[in-house]
């Protein structure tokens, strides 16, 4: 059976959609759709880019199929898509074989009266910023190895402990480049370099951090919506686009393949590297 579950997008907050105070049924646009550019010539159409054009997520939402208030069960989820704001949340797809996630923005809802046959159903409709990806809630804490360690492509992975200098095997099946989100905390000095190696050992992308992260700074890389944000120890929050060298890049990307990544961290070093990665799916 097919459930659904909405997210924050820090998954600090979820709401089911699978209950009896609201149950989601009749989805569409849970699958993939792709806009296509030809360039003509005397010697016919030659296709020159593809990319995803994705169609809104429809449910059709019933609120009161316990028998409760139905008004109060739209209300609770009214209240938790205002907690979402105008900003992207995850949807959670889950169809009885795989657990999947896209990132959404509210589109529209309707809202009507409740039925002669007292039902209280109204239409929600999502519109779909991404592939579908996984997401798998492990964190792998490396200790000190002898050899190079190879995992899958996996949501999220940390760089932690005495193996900062190590390069880790990572695969992306996808045919889209996989956004690296980095996480730096810790006392990390001048000259960091977090870094992505082809199998021959060409660095293929590097970010390099030009100033001293002081103790209790934690840096937040994010590829998706281009933000590098820093955080001090007393929790304010501010632009830290200035950090990177602009030479390099300021943000990672893993494309298509097998690839090394690794960071030029030295044993004892007082602060922590942590690489999340999307696993998208063509599902």
């Amino acid at each position: 059976m097919r459930k659904f579950y909405l997210h924050t997008y820090d998954k600090s907050r979820s709401f089911d959609l699978n209950g009896t105070r609201a149950l989601a049924t009749e989805p569409s646009g849970l699958g993939n759709a792709f806009q296509t550019s030809y360039k003509e010539s005397d010697k016919g159409n030659h296709l020159t880019n593809v990319k995803p054009k994705f169609d809104p997520i429809t449910l059709k939402v019933y609120f009161n199929a316990d028998g409760t208030d139905g008004y109060a069960n739209y209300k609770g989820l009214l209240t938790f898509l205002t907690m979402c704001g105008m900003s992207k949340f995850i949807f959670e797809y889950n169809d009885g074989v795989t657990d999947k996630y896209c990132d959404v923005i509210l589109k529209t809802h309707t809202k009507g009266e409740i039925s002669e046959d007292g039902v209280f159903c109204e239409k929600f409709v999502f519109e779909r910023q991404t592939y579908w990806y996984e997401s798998i809630e492990e964190t792998f804490a490396f200790t000190e190895i002898e050899t190079d360690p190879s995992y899958p492509l996996e949501f999220p992975f940390d760089f932690q402990g005495s193996v900062f200098n190590s390069e880790f095997l990572v695969k992306n099946p996808f045919y889209e480049s996989a956004p690296v989100f980095i996480k730096i905390s810790g006392a990390i000095t001048r000259e960091l370099k977090i870094y992505i190696k082809s199998s021959a050992g060409e660095v293929i992308s590097q970010i390099d951090i030009s100033e001293d992260l002081p103790t209790g700074t934690t840096v937040a890389i994010n590829p998706i919506d281009k933000k590098i944000t820093m955080e001090s120890p007393d929790g304010s929050i501010s632009n830290g686009y200035g950090l990177t060298d602009k030479t390099k890049q300021s943000f990672l990307y893993l494309p298509q393949g097998e690839y090394k990544i690794g960071a030029n961290i030295v044993r004892g070093t007082n602060g922590k590297i942590e690489i999340s990665i999307k696993r998208y799916l063509l599902d």
